[in-house]
């Protein structure tokens, strides 16, 4: 019997053969002579077959044992090698799987059913996606030791030279990936030569490369692509990286899809990571590595403090406020539990131990010192009111030193700008910089008192901490909390404005954008690597900056001085009136703040006879009608009242009855508030009190009618400044806009009023032009508009040309301050510049004796050189200060033997620029000099 027909079966001939022999089967006996041979062939070919397979043979052993490592322990593998197997589409959440790429070891399964030529279908995993990411952290975390140091090697040593078609060694594995660089860096396949016990990336690494995954890449990026990437994002925070993917497909021709972006962002996040990994050494190295460092002495000009230098008071000046824009939406990204950690974030732990700390709420029980000045700002809450759940992290609130470093940050919560995140913040600027402190808060005055009234009060006493308002945002508090707060009175504060933080926002908030729907890591890292930049530029800037502050100063006193000494020498004048001249307006407004329980009672007791007075006018006309006697002449006995004279007649009866019950009920009003305030003899035109009372009562309402106006200033000034705004999107700036128009409007009728009611008070009130109004100067004026009692406008200091002058005094005082800070500050800045480069060129050669090819040392001596380039700009701008006519700081210094090589356009450009700074970023000091002059 022949045997079957091979196309009913799977089996190979000699298979079949082997198969009948094993089952001694009666098929065996009837195998021809043919078959035989044909066996002997297929053996001969299967043999050389394999022989030039055995190398594919070993890495699909290596395949499928990092796949297996890869999937993790949970993974169960239900590839079918059937037609009939079903294909699963969907992960365990019910969310369908999008990109190939999200299969792990994929190449595994690909070759596996190529060779065996089987169909391949979608296989099931059942770990979430949670899992998935977690197992691929953890295989990136187990080798990124290994990829810093392959990295570094790469950096800094020569590049091993390997051909394409064998390895240097037999034990080495090849494997292929697909390389993505920048123009023509693209390579379809690049065989890439693995050593044992060597992860691929670190292979990657030493060709400079970057793999996609973390233990099966097939894709690899050329790190001089992800460093321009890197570089562009830390001075351009809005350029994403689905931006840059499809720029890089632009330039190898290639569609875009959504997996070559997620592709090129796992590749970025570990390079960011090795990074900071690197610069987690060189810190160490350096001695910069401990928790508190950045806050404590990043910023030389603050820290870097010498002996024998002229004590400062207050010796550190900050400012802290929060920002709305770093929102991001709850649960976005929450399968991504990976932790960053950073430099400048308090840990959350430490920001809710503040949560129920404000015993004393001011939003609650205010006195009548800030209640005026923070009735408008939602920043003066104390307490969780509204939690916001749309939002996981609704803000940042930052605490930044005057020259602009950012020194710590508290992600705001599911809420607005509460008391807490301004407690934690501050009790970090305690516990790290000390005493003698001064902060800058734009509700200082509120501020303050909540932290006096926390469980941090006695600390922060202890150590002299201030508390102001910032300068721009101080002209919205009232007049009395301004002469009290604003840091134009302060002493020891120079020209500082305070508003570090604003200009801090504007830049931040390009960053918003990207970080909305990010998940809490990427929230983080971008925000962290944002100000790490932000940082390195003010650096960069810090002579600059003294240097524009020395002119300012340098400015103010030379135009001021003289005008205030020939105002003295015509007034008959010293310095130490307009001192006097500051307290008694401040124990003015402080006396007429607190309205005397008399002068309400008088008040509310003059309006009710008013309105007596006003019912019983009214009931009065009505029964005063002359009535005349009229008869018709076809009048008769049986003759009625026609239908209109019938209406007529109920309609005055009607007003009779109405004036007469309004009459009466004002009657028992004012009866009721006699007995119950004990007021025996009613008052009449005729008394004193009532003429009194009646004057401060219309005052009264003169007062209401200014603090409406100075309301509309204060909301217009908040919009145009959100308006200028850098970050503010097209729709918000329309609808800031249409607010704009809509308010000057208001303001307009609110002015027709004032001016309606100006003429009428005693003294008479200036009639005010809209121009003025909507000027910067007339906020602090709006308290002296609203008394007039203790005749007001005969004080000295309510002069206009006396407040004026008082207030030029005022800056020339600040701008000698100044000066004596930045000469503490250039001296400061000088002796660090020496003392960092000498630090790292210390630190090299202790690494370089230690091990004479130290990569360590080699990253540390490339470091150098960058940092030795700004100092010698620091250096170059110090000796130009020195040159300054009016500097008083100390002596110049030896210039570095490197110093000198500076480029002409550099001289030249430094030349110019030395006001730009303030023409730019100063917005307080132009506010001021906007109230000066007016």
């Amino acid at each position: 019997m022949p045997p079957k027909r091979r196309s009913k079966t799977r089996m190979s001939t000699s298979s079949w053969v082997k198969m009948s022999i094993l089952n001694g089967s009666s098929h065996s006996l009837h195998t021809s002579i043919t078959s035989l041979t044909q066996i002997w062939r297929e053996r001969l070919e299967d043999e050389r077959r394999r022989a030039e397979s055995i190398q594919e043979n070993t890495r699909i052993r290596a395949l499928m044992a990092e796949a297996q490592l890869e999937a993790g322990e949970n993974y169960v593998d239900t590839t079918s090698y059937d037609d009939t197997a079903p294909e699963y589409d969907h992960d365990d959440n019910g969310e369908m799987e999008e990109l190939d790429s999200e299969r792990l070891s994929s190449n595994f399964f690909q070759t596996c059913g190529l060779q065996h030529g089987v169909t391949i279908h979608k296989r099931q995993d059942v770990r979430t996606r949670s899992q998935r990411y977690r197992h691929t952290h953890d295989a990136w975390t187990h080798q990124m030791t290994a990829l810093v140091h392959a990295y570094m090697s790469w950096k800094h040593r020569p590049p091993e030279h390997a051909t394409d078609n064998q390895s240097q060694a037999r034990d080495e594995h090849i494997f292929g990936v697909s390389v993505v660089g920048l123009l023509a860096d693209f390579t379809p396949n690049m065989n890439v030569a693995q050593r044992p016990d060597e992860p691929a990336n670190s292979a990657l690494l030493r060709m400079g490369l970057l793999g996609c995954s973390p233990v099966q890449p097939t894709v690899a990026i050329h790190l001089t692509c992800l460093e321009l990437y890197h570089q562009i994002r830390r001075r351009q925070s809005s350029f994403s990286i689905q931006s840059i993917t499809k720029v890089l497909c632009a330039l190898h021709n290639v569609t875009y899809s959504q997996h070559l972006r997620n592709q090129f962002s796992i590749a970025f996040d570990i390079y960011l990571e090795i990074q900071r990994l690197v610069q987690l050494q060189v810190d160490r190295a350096l001695g910069k590595d401990h928790a508190d460092w950045h806050m404590s002495g990043a910023c030389p000009c603050c820290a870097f403090e010498q002996p024998n230098e002229t004590p400062l008071n207050p010796r550190r000046l900050h400012s802290m406020d929060g920002n709305h824009s770093a929102k991001c939406l709850n649960g976005s990204g929450s399968a991504d539990e990976r932790v960053f950690n950073s430099k400048y974030f308090i840990p959350v732990a430490a920001v809710e131990h503040f949560r129920d700390d404000v015993h004393n709420r001011p939003s609650k029980h205010r006195s009548g010192e800030t209640a005026d000045c923070t009735e408008n700002w939602t920043a003066a809450k104390s307490v969780e009111e509204n939690k916001i759940f749309v939002f996981e992290q609704t803000g940042i609130f930052i605490l930044a030193c005057r020259h602009g470093f950012v020194e710590c940050i508290a992600e705001m919560k599911q809420s607005g700008e509460l008391a807490k995140y301004g407690l934690a913040a501050t009790n970090r600027l305690l516990d790290v910089c000390g005493n003698d402190q001064a902060l800058g808060h734009d509700i200082g005055c509120s501020s303050r008192k909540t932290i006096a009234a926390s469980s941090i009060g006695a600390k922060a006493e202890t150590l002299n901490l201030i508390v102001a308002v910032n300068s721009f945002h101080g002209y919205a508090h009232n007049c009395r909390c301004q002469l009290q707060n604003h840091p134009l009175y302060l002493e020891g504060f120079g020209n500082e404005d305070l508003e570090t933080c604003e200009r801090i926002f504007s830049s931040s908030n390009s960053a918003a954008v990207l970080i909305r729907h990010a998940s809490y890591f990427h929230w983080k890292q971008f925000l962290d690597l944002h100000f790490d930049q932000w940082d390195h530029d003010k650096y960069l800037e810090l002579s600059r900056f003294l240097s524009n502050n020395y002119v300012q100063a340098l400015k103010i006193i030379g135009d001021y001085t003289p005008l205030l000494e020939e105002f003295k020498c015509r007034k008959s004048l010293t310095d130490q009136d307009f001192i006097q001249w500051h307290q008694e307006e401040a124990e003015f407004l402080s006396n007429s703040a607190v309205e005397p329980p008399s002068d309400v009672l008088a008040v509310a007791y003059v309006e009710e006879l008013e309105k007596l007075h006003l019912a019983e006018s009214k009931y009065g006309s009505v029964t005063s009608v002359p009535f005349l006697t009229y008869t018709p002449a076809n009048f008769t006995q049986t003759s009625g009242l026609n239908a209109s004279a019938r209406r007529q007649s109920r309609t005055v009866e009607a007003e009779h009855m109405s004036a007469l019950r309004r009459y009466e009920l004002q009657m028992n009003v004012v009866d009721d508030f006699e007995r119950r305030n004990g007021i025996n003899e009613r008052w009449t035109t005729a008394h004193p009190e009532y003429t009194q009372a009646l004057q401060y009562a219309r005052e009264r309402h003169f007062i209401r009618t200014v603090e409406e106006l100075e309301g509309l200033v204060v909301q217009r000034l908040f919009e145009f400044s959100k308006a200028n705004l850098a970050g503010t999107g097209y729709k918000m700036r329309k609808h800031i806009s249409k607010a704009i128009a809509r308010r000057s409007a208001t303001i307009r009728s609110a002015l027709k009023k004032y001016n309606k009611l100006a003429p009428l008070q005693s003294p008479p009130r200036p009639i005010l032009d809209y121009s003025e109004v909507v000027g910067y100067a007339t906020l602090g004026e709006f308290s002296l508009l609203k008394y007039s009692r203790h005749d007001l406008l005969s004080k000295p200091w309510a002069v206009p040309d006396n407040r004026e002058m008082a207030a030029r005094y005022f800056k020339v005082v600040r701008s000698h301050e100044e000066i004596a800070r930045l000469n503490v500050e250039i001296h400061r800045l000088d002796a660090w510049v020496e003392y960092d480069d000498a630090k790292m060129l210390e630190v090299i050669e202790t690494l370089t004796v230690e091990e004479a090819d130290s990569l360590l040392a080699a990253e540390l001596r490339k470091q150098y050189i960058k940092w030795h380039r700004i100092n010698n700009i620091h250096r170059h701008r110090l000796n130009k200060i020195r040159h300054l006519k009016g500097y008083s700081g100390p002596a110049a210094v030896l210039l570095h033997t490197n110093s000198v090589e500076m480029e002409n356009s550099d001289d030249e450009r430094e030349a110019v620029d030395l006001g730009e700074n303030d023409e730019l970023n100063d917005e307080a000091f132009r506010l001021e000099d906007a109230i000066s002059r007016l």
